[in-house]
């Protein structure tokens, strides 16, 4: 006779051959481990954290992470399975490269920068009409940063979300969305130098001189930082101010009236870095800065972009 401890039970049971299942007893699936019944739950952090991976729409990352009960490796995986996620493993390399696209309708211009990892790809035919479409979609949202053009939607109704990943699928480099803006006025322009240098300009008067203004600002160097010498960033001139008090010929002056040098010597500033006091480039033969020039054409600018690779 043969005997068997099952589950602490000691049951009869037939010799070697013609055996018989047995029984578990009911102490067996006492020590059976549960199984969930219930889904993890799925936090806004850990949507966050696969759609910074992939570059996926919100809702994806989250039906992923649910049909993975949450586990972000095995997410990444089903989405790879997908064909949805190829752009996670070229998420961590360098975009150094990129193109510039602008928009413009009667009151309004949009410039979009995109970013790629090679001017190969960033010369690419496709590539740069795609940047194009960037600009539109950011024009008909009234997106005026990143973030708000990547929760905007193209006409078909995909979102620009997907359509970066799609690209990045289909042209095998990492992308990024670096620098979205806009501008409005009763009079907009825009130039665009070669996708590399972008200019928008906003205000009254005739669009021809305004697009002047906007190809003075495109080759501008240094590139104007403000509109006006009050809308300089306070920082900034706070800067300036210390590196011109750090100057020899400044520090050694008696110590009451090195603020008064400090702003004289701002004034150097100004006209290199303040858009209206700069040294109109375009169409200028009198040295005349840009307000001199703006005013003597009955044109008045009320607001500019730059932006560059």
């Amino acid at each position: 006779m043969v005997f068997a401890t099952v589950g602490g039970c000691s049951t009869h049971r037939r010799c070697v051959l013609g055996l018989r299942t047995l029984r578990p007893s009911p102490l067996y699936f006492s020590l059976t481990p549960l199984r969930r019944n219930h889904p993890m739950a799925i936090t806004a952090a850990d949507v966050k954290a696969l759609r910074d991976r992939t570059g996926l729409a919100m809702m994806k990352c989250k039906e992923a992470l649910t049909a993975t009960d949450g586990d972000l490796e095995a997410a990444v995986e089903h989405l790879r399975k997908q064909g949805l996620a190829t752009a996670d493993k070229k998420a961590g390399r360098d975009t150094n490269a990129g193109s510039l696209g602008i928009a413009i309708s009667d009151t309004a211009a949009a410039a979009v920068l995109l970013a790629c990892e090679t001017d190969f790809v960033s010369s690419n035919d496709e590539f740069k009409a795609f940047v194009t479409k960037l600009a539109e979609t950011a024009l008909a949202a009234q997106a005026n940063d990143a973030d708000s053009l990547m929760a905007a939607s193209f006409a078909d109704g995909t979102s620009v979300n997907e359509g970066i990943v799609a690209m990045v699928q289909k042209l095998g480099e990492n992308m990024k969305l670096a620098e979205v803006s806009l501008v409005a006025g009763d009079t907009v322009v825009g130039y665009n130098h070669g996708g590399r240098v972008a200019a928008l300009v906003a205000g009254k008067g005739d669009a021809g001189i305004l697009r002047n203004v906007a190809m003075h600002i495109a080759a501008a160097n240094p590139e104007p930082v403000a509109l006006t010498k009050d809308d300089v960033d306070p920082d900034l001139l706070n800067k300036e101010r210390e590196i011109i008090s750090a100057l020899p010929d400044v520090a050694s002056k008696p110590e009451h009236i090195q603020p008064k040098i400090i702003e004289g010597k701002l004034g150097r500033f100004y006209k290199e870095r303040v858009l209206l006091e700069q040294e109109m480039l375009v169409d200028n033969e009198d040295g005349a800065n840009v307000a001199a020039y703006a005013k003597s054409k009955n044109a008045e600018i009320s607001a500019f972009v730059r932006l560059a690779i």
